[in-house]
Protein backbone atom coordinates (compact mmCIF):
# COMPACT_ATOMS: atom_id res chain seq x y z
CA UNK A 1 0.00 0.00 0.00
CA UNK A 2 1.28 3.47 -0.88
CA UNK A 3 0.81 6.26 1.60
CA UNK A 4 1.72 9.87 2.32
CA UNK A 5 1.48 11.93 5.50
CA UNK A 6 0.78 15.64 5.91
CA UNK A 7 1.49 17.08 9.35
CA UNK A 8 -0.86 19.84 10.36
CA UNK A 9 -2.20 22.12 7.65
CA UNK A 10 0.91 22.72 5.53
CA UNK A 11 3.85 20.44 6.34
CA UNK A 12 4.54 17.59 3.93
CA UNK A 13 6.07 14.86 6.08
CA UNK A 14 6.43 11.60 4.15
CA UNK A 15 5.47 9.65 1.03
CA UNK A 16 6.58 6.20 -0.06
CA UNK A 17 5.66 6.93 -3.68
CA UNK A 18 6.35 9.92 -5.89
CA UNK A 19 2.79 9.96 -7.23
CA UNK A 20 1.29 10.36 -3.74
CA UNK A 21 3.85 13.09 -3.02
CA UNK A 22 2.42 14.91 -6.06
CA UNK A 23 -1.12 14.62 -4.66
CA UNK A 24 0.00 15.75 -1.18
CA UNK A 25 1.79 18.79 -2.58
CA UNK A 26 -1.24 19.59 -4.77
CA UNK A 27 -3.47 19.57 -1.66
CA UNK A 28 -1.07 21.74 0.35
CA UNK A 29 0.09 24.20 -2.32
CA UNK A 30 -2.89 24.47 -4.67
CA UNK A 31 -6.01 23.60 -2.69
CA UNK A 32 -4.59 24.84 0.62
CA UNK A 33 -6.91 27.12 2.53
CA UNK A 34 -8.61 28.52 -0.58
CA UNK A 35 -11.99 28.09 -2.07
CA UNK A 36 -12.57 24.74 -3.73
CA UNK A 37 -15.56 25.75 -5.84
CA UNK A 38 -13.51 26.91 -8.83
CA UNK A 39 -11.47 23.69 -9.07
CA UNK A 40 -14.58 21.52 -8.71
CA UNK A 41 -16.32 23.60 -11.38
CA UNK A 42 -13.31 23.06 -13.68
CA UNK A 43 -13.43 19.29 -13.07
CA UNK A 44 -17.13 19.18 -13.97
CA UNK A 45 -16.88 21.52 -16.99
CA UNK A 46 -15.87 19.79 -20.23
CA UNK A 47 -15.00 23.08 -21.95
CA UNK A 48 -11.50 23.36 -20.48
CA UNK A 49 -9.11 20.40 -20.70
CA UNK A 50 -6.31 21.77 -18.53
CA UNK A 51 -5.66 24.33 -15.81
CA UNK A 52 -2.44 25.85 -14.44
CA UNK A 53 -2.35 26.39 -10.68
CA UNK A 54 0.33 27.73 -8.32
CA UNK A 55 2.44 24.58 -8.01
CA UNK A 56 0.90 22.14 -10.47
CA UNK A 57 -1.18 21.77 -13.54
CA UNK A 58 -4.08 19.45 -14.19
CA UNK A 59 -5.07 17.79 -17.44
CA UNK A 60 -8.30 15.92 -18.11
CA UNK A 61 -7.87 12.53 -19.72
CA UNK A 62 -11.36 11.04 -20.29
CA UNK A 63 -12.74 10.28 -16.80
CA UNK A 64 -9.35 10.81 -15.11
CA UNK A 65 -7.41 13.88 -14.01
CA UNK A 66 -3.63 13.90 -14.37
CA UNK A 67 -1.84 16.08 -11.81
CA UNK A 68 1.66 17.26 -12.73
CA UNK A 69 3.85 19.05 -10.16
CA UNK A 70 6.05 22.01 -11.24
CA UNK A 71 8.64 21.66 -8.51
CA UNK A 72 10.65 18.81 -9.96
CA UNK A 73 13.68 18.73 -12.22
CA UNK A 74 11.62 19.95 -15.22
CA UNK A 75 10.18 23.13 -13.70
CA UNK A 76 7.37 24.45 -15.90
CA UNK A 77 8.68 22.81 -19.08
CA UNK A 78 6.66 20.17 -20.92
CA UNK A 79 8.37 16.81 -20.63
CA UNK A 80 6.94 13.36 -21.35
CA UNK A 81 9.13 11.85 -18.62
CA UNK A 82 7.50 14.01 -15.94
CA UNK A 83 5.75 11.93 -13.32
CA UNK A 84 2.06 12.45 -12.68
CA UNK A 85 -0.67 11.39 -10.35
CA UNK A 86 -3.76 10.05 -12.15
CA UNK A 87 -7.11 9.94 -10.36
CA UNK A 88 -10.76 9.68 -11.34
CA UNK A 89 -12.75 12.93 -11.37
CA UNK A 90 -15.14 11.75 -8.65
CA UNK A 91 -12.32 10.47 -6.43
CA UNK A 92 -10.51 13.81 -6.71
CA UNK A 93 -13.67 15.78 -5.84
CA UNK A 94 -14.21 13.57 -2.78
CA UNK A 95 -10.61 14.10 -1.63
CA UNK A 96 -10.77 17.88 -2.15
CA UNK A 97 -14.01 18.15 -0.16
CA UNK A 98 -12.65 15.97 2.67
CA UNK A 99 -9.47 18.07 2.75
CA UNK A 100 -11.38 21.33 2.91
CA UNK A 101 -14.31 20.54 5.20
CA UNK A 102 -12.79 17.94 7.56
CA UNK A 103 -9.16 19.07 7.70
CA UNK A 104 -8.80 22.79 6.94
CA UNK A 105 -12.07 23.82 8.56
CA UNK A 106 -11.92 21.12 11.25
CA UNK A 107 -9.89 20.78 14.45
CA UNK A 108 -6.07 20.47 14.27
CA UNK A 109 -5.21 17.22 12.52
CA UNK A 110 -2.81 15.30 10.32
CA UNK A 111 -3.71 13.69 7.00
CA UNK A 112 -2.87 10.19 5.83
CA UNK A 113 -3.26 9.58 2.10
CA UNK A 114 -3.64 5.95 1.06
CA UNK A 115 -3.64 4.54 -2.44
CA UNK A 116 -5.32 1.15 -2.62
CA UNK A 117 -5.48 0.07 -6.25
CA UNK A 118 -7.64 2.46 -8.26
CA UNK A 119 -9.04 4.27 -5.21
CA UNK A 120 -7.22 6.95 -3.24
CA UNK A 121 -8.50 7.92 0.21
CA UNK A 122 -7.52 10.46 2.80
CA UNK A 123 -7.90 9.89 6.50
CA UNK A 124 -8.09 12.83 8.88
CA UNK A 125 -6.34 12.11 12.20
CA UNK A 126 -7.27 14.69 14.90
CA UNK A 127 -4.52 15.79 17.27
CA UNK A 128 -6.89 15.65 20.23
CA UNK A 129 -9.74 13.24 20.93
Amino acid sequence: MNLAIIKGKTEFLYANSRSLMILAKFLIDDIGFGKIDSIINWINNDTYKSVVLNASYLVKNNDKINIYFFYDEYGKEENKKRERFAISKNNLIEIIKTWKYNHIEGPPSDVIIKNEGEITKIEIVPWFK
